[in-house]
């Protein structure tokens, strides 16, 4: 069965159901079907075949809910492209994936205007749905592509530790898997507010489809347009980052709102921290629960609030899905043992595009190696223990930068904060953590050094704190370490020295 099927069979079923709701315009699933289709035809007259790349540029949106569908209607390969990238990483995708189609927002479409010359491979460039040739209106009589379970579906380009972005590829049958372990049901109210240029939020709008519920999109995250949404439309479901919940908490109260309706918040993308837990269930009267998913994987475990919900842990494996805790000869790990997590289900990539070596590193006799240490106690609960390329070995010993975090996000003055080592001539590596404040008497950098060595081992303890307004993230709210790096380059020890947090940086 294909993806463009769960669309068909919801407008077949619930033809007047509202599928998405934009901008308080409200779409049928019959409208959302009939739009996919014709947008399919028209790629398909300029000239797309099956397996063929096309680019998709939008915010989320109608327009990217309908390109998506059409893109699976047609049997081309969708090619979100991540909305905060600049000219070169655009190119580098376009080119990379082979797109030969670009569908994009005019806003959006400014930043590779200028590269057109140096894509000849690109036949179409369809801006604002202007530009493909067009055909007849007249959709009904027209049936779409055959397209196989096992026929590649979409590239979803990672925003992973690595030099440039892998292109995760995956089939109409492993979206599929992947969107159903979302468990979303037909009466569900989803509220999409992460970019459904990445992951979570597109298998969360496959899920949605499938299910016949209502995917409430909003286009740019905004705290008081994500809580206005839920308590307009009654939201019941919700997928977002930490940080969007730290925003959304202080929003609420500022602003409180009617979100009673709302049954599942869960969280994931990055840590979770207990006290964010605490401060969300005290403000929204609903627990926040955690999960955790990959661009290779999908969702891999969750606290479901059917069960127990273990702060501090992301949960449980999701049905139909096999994970392993394996040390680095690829050999399981006793319980209460820390090791790298590996999966293994029908939601599983079938490789990276075009990089064969990367796919061979990457999955090995079915197993995908996810790099994430984690620990499994022994009720199956899994337990986050960090990156293996982002620990920080100092003098043999091994410090997770997530749990120095989780540390000083329990100090009142920290808003943010993201924890890297850099190279130390004695030690290895030494622990330099980037925070900013909260408003209010500022934390200097010796009462968070003196905070954190009450609460954790000498040896995590960071040696200097470097404050900044803002730390960088991705497109779904992530903290990018890799781009604290830039930040702190090498330099002679000393050359900050531990006070040197009390200047703030800004970037």
């Amino acid at each position: 069965m294909s993806l463009a099927s769960f669309l068909h069979d919801a407008a077949s079923r619930f033809p007047d159901k509202p599928s998405v709701i934009f901008n308080n315009r409200t779409v049928s699933y019959s409208r959302l079907n009939v739009d996919a289709k014709r947008l399919a035809l028209k790629l398909i007259a300029s000239g797309v075949r099956p397996g063929d790349r096309v680019a998709l540029h939008m915010y989320n949106g109608l327009d990217l809910a309908v390109s998506y569908f059409a893109c699976l209607n047609a049997g081309a390969i969708a090619v979100p492209v991540n909305t905060r990238m600049k000219r070169p990483e655009i190119e580098y995708v376009l080119e990379h994936s082979g797109t030969s189609v670009y569908l994009g927002q005019f806003e959006l479409f400014q930043e590779i205007d200028k590269s057109r010359p140096h894509l000849p491979n690109i036949k179409w460039f369809l801006v604002n749905g202007r530009g493909l040739e067009t055909c007849s209106d007249d959709v009904t009589a027209r049936e779409s592509q055959v397209v196989a379970p096992d026929h590649p579906a979409v590239i979803l380009y990672t925003s992973g530790s690595t030099a440039r972005p892998k292109g995760v590829l995956h089939t109409h049958a492993s979206v599929a898997s992947a969107a159903r372990d979302f468990n979303v049901a037909s009466g569900d109210i989803v509220t999409i507010v992460t970019p459904m240029v990445h992951s979570a939020a597109f298998f969360t709008l496959v899920a949605s489809v499938e299910a016949a519920a209502t995917a409430v999109l909003v286009g740019r995250f905004d705290p008081a347009v994500v809580l206005d949404a839920i308590a307009q439309h009654h939201g019941t479901y919700m997928v977002a980052m930490p940080t969007m919940y730290r925003a959304l908490i202080a929003e609420q109260k500022v602003r409180p709102r009617d979100v009673s309706s709302a049954k599942y918040f869960f969280a994931g993308g990055d840590a979770v921290p207990p006290e964010l837990q605490k401060e969300f269930e005290q403000s929204f009267a609903r627990p926040l629960h955690e999960g955790f998913g990959t661009t290779e994987a999908g969702l891999i475990a969750a606290n479901w609030p059917c069960v127990e919900n273990r702060v501090g842990s992301f949960g449980r494996a999701v049905a139909n899905v096999d994970v392993m805790v394996v040390d680095d000869q690829g050999n399981p790990v006793p319980a209460g043992t820390e090791g790298e997590m590996i999966v293994r289900s029908a939601g599983n990539m079938v490789g990276y595009w075009n990089d064969p070596l990367g796919t061979e590193k990457a999955i090995r006799n079915g197993w995908v190696y996810t790099g994430d240490l984690v620990q499994k106690d022994a009720d199956g609960y899994f337990w986050f223990r960090g990156r293996k390329r982002e620990v920080i070995v100092r003098g043999g010993s091994n410090i997770s930068p997530q749990e120095v975090e989780a540390v000083l996000y329990k100090h009142v003055g920290v808003r943010e904060a993201g924890v890297i080592g850099r190279p130390d001539e004695i030690w290895g590596e030494r622990v330099i953590a980037f925070v900013s404040r909260r408003p209010g008497p500022p934390v200097t950098a010796d009462e968070l050094i003196d905070f954190v060595s009450k609460r954790l081992a000498a040896y995590k303890t960071p040696e200097e704190i470097v404050f900044l307004d803002e730390l960088p993230k991705n497109a779904t709210g992530k903290i990018l370490r890799r781009d604290l790096f830039e930040i702190y380059p090498d330099s002679p020890i000393g050359r900050f020295g531990r006070r040197c947090g009390n200047k703030p940086w800004s970037l």
